[in-house]
Parts: C-alpha cells; sequence; structure tokens
C-alpha cells in the first residue's frame, strides 16, 4: 500500500521543554490514524508540525513522497479541521465551502459544482443558504468536514474535533466522520484524548505519551495486547494483579469483562478468593468491585441480570479467569 505520510526522526521542543522526542511514522494512503494520548502527550504537536503550522527541531516531514518539512502550510495539500470549526460567521454555509476554492481561483462554474456535491456529501443539501448560527453544532461540524474536503486534500488533519459536543452528539458525529472518510478515501490523522473515541473511528490507534509513540496499532491490538502498563491503563479499564511466580519486574493485567464471579462449583484457570464491597448496574451491564484476600482491587463486569446479582455486597466470592485473557506486562519505572 502507498505511503502517504512519513515522519521520519521528527523532534521538537520548547526551550527546556520536550514536546516530541525522535518520532517516526507511516501512514498508508486511505487510513484513518487517530493519536491519542494524555494532555501533554506530544499528538497536538505532531499534528501542528504536520500541517507546517510548527516547525520542527529535526527530522523530516514526507508528504505523498515529496520532502515538504520546509513546504509552507497552503503548499502541502493538508486540510485543516478544528474543534471550533472556525466557520466565517457572515458568510453563508455554501459561502463557506466554497472559500477555500475562491482562493485557489477555480472557475464559478466548478465552485458551485463541487459545493453541490460536498452539501449532499455531508447531508445537508438544503442548508447552504444558512449561517452557521442558524445551525446545530453537529451540522456546524460536518460543514466544516466539508469546506475542508472540498478542494481534495491530500491528507485531513483533525485536531479534537467533537471535543464541543455533548455525549449523544459525539457518538452521533463519529459514525459519520466515519462514513465520510469512507465515501471520500481520504486520509485522515485525528487528534483526541478520548480512548472510546479513537477506539470507534481510528484504522490504527498511535497512542502517544511522554513525547513519543508507546504503540502502534489496531484497535483491537492496543486492547487486548497492550505492550504496556500505561497502554492497558490508558486503554480502556484494567485490573492489574501480581503474578503468580516471584518477578518483580512484571505484571498481570486482565480485563473487566473477562473476570466472572464463579458460583460453587463453577472452574477457571485463575481462582481468587475476595470480597464483594460493590455492585453497580449500569444497563446491559453491571460493575462488580471486589477486594482480593491479599488487598488487590479488582473489578469484573458482566451482565445484568432483570433479577439483580444474588451476591451481595461483604460477601465471600471467588473470581476467576480463562489463561489467556491474562496479559503480561513489563513493570514500568515508578509503577
Amino acid at each position: 500500500m502507498k505511503t502517504k505520510l512519513r515522519l521520519d526522526q521528527v523532534a521538537k521542543s520548547y526551550g527546556p521543554v520536550r514536546a516530541l522526542r525522535p518520532t517516526t511514522l507511516d501512514v498508508p494512503e486511505g487510513e484513518f490514524l487517530t493519536l491519542l494520548g494524555p494532555s501533554g502527550s506530544g499528538k497536538s504537536t505532531l499534528l501542528q508540525i504536520l500541517a507546517g503550522l510548527t516547525a520542527c527541531d529535526q527530522g523530516d516531514v514526507w508528504i505523498d513522497g515529496r520532502l515538504s518539512t520546509d513546504t509552507p502550510p497552503h503548499d502541502r495539500g493538508v486540510g485543516l479541521i478544528f474543534q471550533n470549526y472556525a466557520l466565517f460567521p457572515h458568510l453563508t454555509v455554501a459561502q463557506n465551502i466554497a472559500f477555500p476554492l475562491e482562493m485557489r481561483r477555480l472557475p464559478r462554474a466548478e465552485i458551485d459544482r463541487r459545493v453541490t456535491r460536498m452539501l449532499e456529501v455531508v447531508q445537508l443539501p438544503h442548508v447552504g443558504d444558512r449561517l452557521p448560527r442558524e445551525l446545530s453544532g453537529g451540522q456546524q461540524q460536518r460543514v466544516a468536514f466539508a469546506r475542508c474536503s472540498v478542494y481534495e486534500p491530500s491528507i485531513i488533519l483533525m485536531d479534537e474535533p467533537l471535543g464541543a459536543l455533548d455525549k449523544r452528539l459525539r457518538d452521533d458525529m463519529q459514525t459519520e466522520i466515519r462514513r465520510l472518510h469512507k465515501e471520500l478515501g481520504a486520509t485522515i490523522l485525528y487528534v483526541t484524548h478520548d480512548q472510546e473515541e479513537a477506539m470507534a473511528m481510528s484504522d490504527r490507534i498511535c497512542l502517544m505519551n511522554d513525547g513519543g509513540i508507546a504503540q502502534l496499532g489496531t484497535p483491537s491490538e492496543i486492547y487486548f495486547r497492550p505492550r504496556s502498563v500505561f497502554a492497558a491503563e490508558f486503554v480502556g479499564h484494567a485490573n492489574f494483579i501480581a503474578p503468580a511466580s516471584d518477578r518483580a519486574n512484571s505484571k498481570c493485567m486482565v480485563r473487566p469483562e473477562n473476570i466472572r464471579i464463579l458460583e460453587e462449583a463453577e472452574r477457571a484457570d485463575t481462582v481468587i478468593d475476595a470480597i464483594l464491597e460493590d455492585t453497580i448496574m449500569l444497563g446491559a451491564f453491571s460493575r462488580h468491585v471486589a477486594r482480593s484476600v491479599t488487598g488487590e482491587r479488582l473489578v469484573a463486569v458482566n451482565w445484568s441480570e432483570e433479577k439483580g446479582t444474588t451476591h451481595r455486597p461483604g460477601e465471600a466470592i471467588r473470581l476467576g479467569w480463562d489463561a489467556c485473557d491474562t496479559v503480561h506486562l513489563a513493570a514500568e519505572a515508578g509503577r
């Protein structure tokens, strides 16, 4: 598959603060790659370097096989979408979408054709004459996507674009952006700190921490086979258990949905005696919080039953899971 974007040992510091350690990353054409990580992990710095808004201290940026490290933003063929949409309030929706085409001096007939098509692509064919303030947050975000895509950039960069929306609208827009990605075939780099957003939308996730890449892989790979304690904790929920062998430099991790409360005759590869502290009903699922006899806090997530659980807080229980669900991790400094 053709490489659309390549970062080669790119790094950035702001005075004594190291924002991005030397980083190498290849992005195939048409991929939806999410840069996921906590605040200060380097994801936004990396995106700004790609866009040409920030110069790197070392390394090179390649776009479509061309060295683009010193190429100005307007010549990179890269589209940008931010959290605040950045729509012109005094222009109509159609005029907003047409703006980048007018700056490139395309013929009026071609501008009108592309604007009409993009309004159809984002499923807003009848709002071209409205002003941005007359639209909902989700509609404004779709207009921002249309304006960014209308001039057919090589890459679309999205920096926390759904951060200002409520949860229900965010969920709807995640589906919408995935649809647009598939329809347009665009290469998208998407920045977020929201793990669920990254899991729902990405072909691959670039998990970042402390200015570098902690793990790169599909959502399934990162969730089920994290390579570090940080990855296990940041993506999803994790239970950490001391290994059966006396290995001070390792930890065992089990996801809550893989732990079950064992009935009297039930068996499992690993069994731990515990005291149930609480059960929280979350709709389709219930979360059981327990404390092992050695003091470890364990959380199990299982399907809810209409009649409720038969186990009560303070009750002695047995927790169990299969050997294949245990992930062995090397211990990290300070953890």
